[in-house]
This record gives C-alpha cells, sequence and structure tokens, in this order.
C-alpha cells in the first residue's frame, strides 16, 4: 500500500506552487481590501468633494444650524433649525414657517463649489397661504482635509408667489462654516464636535 508521503512527493511540485499562488493571493488581497474599506469610510476624494451630511451655521452671533446633504448626481437637500416643526394653527398670528430647503450643487474647482437652494415660506395658521420663495446662492469651500467647509458670502434674494423678484439679492456679510458629519461608531457621543 502507497504511503501519502510517497502520492504528495509526486505532486509535491504542483501543490507547492499552488499553494504558494494561493498565499500570494491571500497576501495581497487583504490588505487591498482594508484599502478599499478605508476609502469607503474615509471617501479618497472627500478632501474636493462635498458629497455628504454636514453642518452649517451662520456666524452672526446667535443664528441658526443647518442640516445639508450633498447628493451625488448634484442635488441638495437642508432643514433649518426650527423652521420644519410646528403644529397648524397653534402659532401667533402673522407667523410664517419655512420648509426645508432642496436645490443642486456642482464643482467649480478643485475644492469649490456652487450651490442653489430654494425654501417657500408660508402663513403658519389656515389657510396656509405662501408667502414667499426664498433662494440661497453661495460658492463654498472645502479645507484641505475636506471635513470643513466655508461659505464666504452667501446671497439671498426673495421672490413673491408668483415668481416675481421681492427683495434683493442682497449678501449675508457674516459669512458662513460647516462641518462635515462624520460615521461613527455607536458609542461615540459626539457627533458635531469642533
Amino acid at each position: 500500500m502507497p504511503s501519502l508521503s510517497s502520492r504528495d512527493d509526486c505532486r509535491s511540485g504542483k501543490s507547492a506552487r499552488r499553494l504558494l499562488a494561493l498565499l500570494l493571493a491571500f497576501a495581497v488581497a487583504a490588505p487591498t481590501l482594508f484599502a478599499q474599506e478605508l476609502d469607503h469610510i474615509n471617501g479618497r476624494d472627500k478632501d474636493h468633494d462635498p458629497t455628504g451630511a454636514w453642518i452649517i451655521r451662520n456666524d452672526a452671533a446667535g443664528s441658526q444650524f443647518i442640516l445639508n446633504g450633498f447628493h451625488k448626481g448634484g442635488t441638495v437637500t437642508g432643514d433649518i433649525q426650527a423652521e420644519s416643526t410646528f403644529v397648524p394653527g397653534v402659532l401667533p398670528p402673522d407667523s410664517v414657517v419655512n420648509i426645508p430647503e432642496s436645490g443642486v450643487w456642482q464643482k467649480t474647482g478643485w475644492k469649490t463649489f456652487a450651490v442653489t437652494v430654494l425654501t417657500m415660506e408660508y402663513d403658519g395658521n389656515p389657510p396656509f397661504a405662501l408667502f414667499q420663495f426664498d433662494k440661497i446662492q453661495y460658492t463654498a469651500v472645502l479645507s484641505d482635509s475636506g471635513d470643513r467647509l466655508e461659505i464666504p458670502e452667501p446671497v439671498v434674494t426673495n421672490y413673491y408667489p408668483d415668481g416675481k423678484l421681492k427683495f434683493g439679492p442682497f449678501i449675508v456679510p457674516t459669512g458662513a462654516h460647516g462641518k462635515r458629519i462624520p460615521v461613527r461608531r455607536p458609542n461615540s457621543m459626539s457627533c458635531v464636535q469642533s
């Protein structure tokens, strides 16, 4: 009866080469997959692409926060602090409610992109009449790390419900700044660290 070792001796050249090829494949694949995972988490191009979620604040004292989502394909959505939630018919007379922002963005340079968003303002009490449209336009500049952005001079224009110019355009002189919202593990408590 032939021994297992003698059978292995006959195929040892082919087996050794196959085993070596398999080990090399694992040795190369693991770091490559890990690098791809890091790119997925951190975003290889995040330093010049705003795609993702951001918290933005006007630099004026006491100003509101805005949560913006810059989507692949060039759309942007945003929620303005305290503007999206209300109880219909319970607001004081002449209250105006602003709906969340919707708009578009487009790259204008390596670390710059232009944004145009619209919101609608309407009466906070029945019959909820449309008050005006607000158009906000700005060019943002990403930091070298891609985790922060600066908006030096946002421009705001207000329009009547029929689309005719009501007021503006005017520059918001204080500008605004933003911070990318990072992916964190569930045990991380802070979402908007400075």
